[in-house]
């Protein structure tokens, strides 16, 4: 019985609407920018979150970068200009970790300067030449895809060798193995002893466009005295942390009143500033869309009410062969809902459309909607058709039968 009474309520909203179908269309303007926004921003930030997390997963999951400088987002000038009165990190500080570290097995210098790369006739321009310890690919989990990376002996006796990312073999060799072959850095002569593997970007830049080599090598090109990051392999985590804490504390001669004057970094702080920050967007994005469904609401509402007038002897009709009002109300209702569920449909499809255009755009991204937006963009429309709806269809549904019948 109720289900035959609401089909009938359905299947006459729905003719209202198709004999309206222009006033409908642009009273649904508001619910479809509202609708299309959400479902846009929320792709967006979910494929930019994948790909953030992505991106700083390849520094090492277990990895902490000790550096002069904090990785983040909105540091004040003042902030920075204090961090650059620290002093600089160098290899003091490297070889104390390597010495008095107990929770932790591994410790490499990183000194990283873009350098010009030559071989005959062919260059290679801003390659990012990492100076580096033997440690190195253990702690970031890079692999060697032919011939081997730094030794310690190459450390030791300050060796010329250098490991090539895969863009800059492309650049300089053709189709020649690599190993064995000499490069120019700087005008000085290296032996290449091996070829990394493939990593692919972070952020937009090339993870292979790269070449490793000693740190005790690197220091020839940038002086013992300029700051350096000191990666490190953690897997105690926060014990790790702080004990890196207290070991540097004791080489800079900090007192127990100072505060540290080094930052210890890692690809989770990031991450969680990162979704700190869009998390903000999406508050904005969503109050943003709400502003617009309330719009959209209210002209729905003025246009249910304008259909109440309209279709005031209509009513009367109904109500005078036996129609009661909860019927009348449950219709008016009904097609407040519809209209804004059709709004919210189209504003779907265009989210989606969007998504995918700036999918194809924005290579190396995958946007994706999000099932939980597509929820809230039909929870939102279906709230928004029985808020402004409820009082046109109460006023319909109130009409006297007689006053009705007499309406002009």
């Amino acid at each position: 019985m109720f289900r035959g009474f609401l089909i009938e309520i359905l299947r006459s909203a729905v003719e209202s609407i198709k004999a309206n179908k222009l006033r409908s269309l642009l009273t649904t303007l508001g619910i479809v920018i509202g609708v299309m926004t959400v479902i846009g921003v929320m792709s967006v930030i979910s494929g930019y979150k994948q790909y953030i997390a992505n991106s700083f997963s390849q520094l090492g999951a277990n990895v902490l970068y000790v550096s002069k400088y904090p990785w983040g987002f909105g540091m004040s000038r003042e902030e920075f200009k204090k961090i650059q009165k620290r002093e600089n990190i160098g290899l003091r500080e490297a070889e104390a970790l390597k010495e008095y570290g107990t929770s932790f097995k591994y410790v490499s210098p990183s000194i990283l300067r873009n350098m010009k790369m030559e071989r005959g006739d062919k260059e290679a321009e801003e390659v990012q030449i990492e100076g580096a310890s033997e440690d190195f690919s253990r702690i970031t989990n890079r692999n060697v895809s032919l011939g081997r990376f730094l030794s310690k002996d190459d450390i030791v006796y300050n060796r010329y060798v250098c490991v090539l990312g895969q863009d800059v073999v492309n650049t300089l060799f053709t189709e020649e193995n690599p190993i064995g072959k000499k490069v120019k850095i700087q005008g000085r002569q290296f032996n290449v002893i091996g070829i990394m593997a493939e990593k692919g970007k972070m952020m937009g830049q090339s993870m292979d466009n790269t070449a490793f080599i000693p740190y005790t090598t690197m220091t020839t090109f940038t002086g013992k005295r300029s700051t350096i990051n000191i990666a490190v392999y953690a897997e105690e985590g926060e014990e790790t942390r702080e004990e890196i804490r207290w070991i540097l504390r004791g080489v800079r001669d900090l007192k127990p009143d100072e505060e540290d004057d080094f930052s210890i970094n890692s690809s989770e702080a990031l991450i969680s500033q990162f979704n700190q920050l869009t998390s903000t967007f999406i508050i904005i994005s969503i109050a943003i869309a709400a502003i617009s469904l309330v719009v959209g609401g209210i002209g729905i509402m003025n246009i249910m009410l304008v259909s109440v007038s309209e279709r005031t002897r209509e009513i009367g009709v109904r109500k005078a062969i036996g129609a009661k009002s909860g019927e009348i109300l449950g219709q008016f209702l009904m097609e407040s809902v519809v209209i804004c569920l059709v709004g919210g449909i189209i504003g779907i499809f265009l989210g989606a459309s969007i998504t995918k255009l700036i999918s194809i755009v924005s290579s190396g991204i995958l946007f994706h909607i999000p099932i939980w937006s597509i929820f809230l963009g039909f929870g939102f429309c279906f709230s928004i058709g029985v808020f402004f709806g409820y009082y046109p269809a109460r006023k319909a549904s109130k009409l006297s039968p007689v006053e009705a019948l007499r309406y002009e």
